[in-house]
């Protein structure tokens, strides 16, 4: 088989999974006539996750995203109501598997895939806030043209664990808050890179390998995600947001040349993961069967601020001091 017939047969299988996966998905709030072509959008999925989208929306509103595309796996909490009250939003409802679409992965492949080539792209969990160097002046499209200018398709990005100074049960989100606010720390040291087979990275470390993995350091989390992407009809996300096919676009700095890197900063560390954490082990949706979730339950109220490593955030700027952007 030539490598173009290799090529087109392994694409066609792709978009053969991604239209499968695309049929589960009922479109509820329907603003997608509103998209312009050089709209900005934002791709996300979620569950029962309400209370965090005011807030969530109108940050990356301000950062210049122009739509929102929402994935609803079958939330009780009334988010189909609220999306109908927002201009920009359009939503899909699913009672179908998320272990099953790859954590919800094929799903926003179909979306990217469908509304998303040609435009600037954000994927994000809704419990994800991008950082990047200069944002206090240069919105998304800044961003973006200057990644074109560059000629790099993807921002890097290193996810960092936000959390308080208090125990998990006094560490209370309301919707509305900002969660920088909330949980102002992460950990300014104690993050590794790994080479790959194909030239990219594997970034690992923060509290959650200091936490729970601290003599496994390779079953921690992967902190490496690649969320801004000039999207094109022929990518595909393989492993939430870390992994990206193709695998070009893995790559940092092969070229010689320093690449603008962010951060993600994610709020997961609130009061509320104690009863989603024991919802999520009896759903057994997520990857290894909600393992990550049972520490949670496991290790009572937790407390991850550690003096001299925890640092209250102050803005990109500090990120790029540490070192941890670039």
């Amino acid at each position: 088989m030539s490598f173009l017939s290799a090529f087109l047969s392994t694409q066609i299988s792709r978009y053969g999974t991604s239209r499968r996966h695309g049929r589960e998905l009922a479109l509820k709030v329907d603003r997608t006539k509103a998209i312009g072509n050089s709209d900005i959008l934002l791709v996300t999925c979620l569950r029962n996750e309400l209370n965090r989208l005011p807030y969530f929306c109108d940050y990356y509103r301000r950062l210049g995203v122009n739509h929102f595309l929402i994935i609803d796996n079958d939330s009780t909490d009334g988010v189909q109501e609220w999306a109908r009250s927002q201009p920009d939003v359009s939503l899909w409802h699913t009672k179908a598997s998320y272990k099953a679409s790859q954590f919800g992965m094929e799903w926003c492949n179909y979306l990217l895939r469908k509304f998303g080539a040609g435009h600037l792209c954000v994927t994000v969990d809704p419990d994800e806030f991008l950082v990047y160097p200069s944002m206090d002046t240069r919105d998304l499209r800044d961003l973006g043209e200057f990644m074109k200018s560059e000629k790099r398709e993807a921002l890097h990005c290193l996810m960092l664990d936000a959390y308080s100074d208090k125990p998990l049960e006094d560490t209370v989100y309301n919707s509305g808050d900002n969660p920088f606010e909330i949980c102002p720390y992460f950990d300014r040291d104690g993050y590794v890179q790994e080479a790959k087979r194909f030239g990219d990275t594997a970034t690992r470390g923060g509290p959650r390998m200091r936490m729970y993995n601290r003599k496994t350091p390779q079953q921690s989390p992967a902190l490496n995600k690649l969320p801004v992407v000039w999207w094109r009809w022929n990518f595909r996300y393989t492993s939430s947001m870390h992994d990206i096919k193709p695998a070009r676009v893995m790559r940092i700095g092969t070229d010689g040349r320093a690449a603008i890197t962010g951060a993600l900063f994610h709020f997961k560390f609130f009061a509320s993961l104690s009863s989603k954490a024991s919802e999520e082990m009896a759903r057994k949706q997520h990857y290894n069967a909600g393992a990550e979730y049972r520490l949670y339950v496991e290790t009572h109220n937790p407390l991850f601020y550690e003096p001299g490593l925890s640092v209250a955030y102050e803005g990109a700027e500090q990120l790029i001091d540490l070192r941890l952007i670039n």
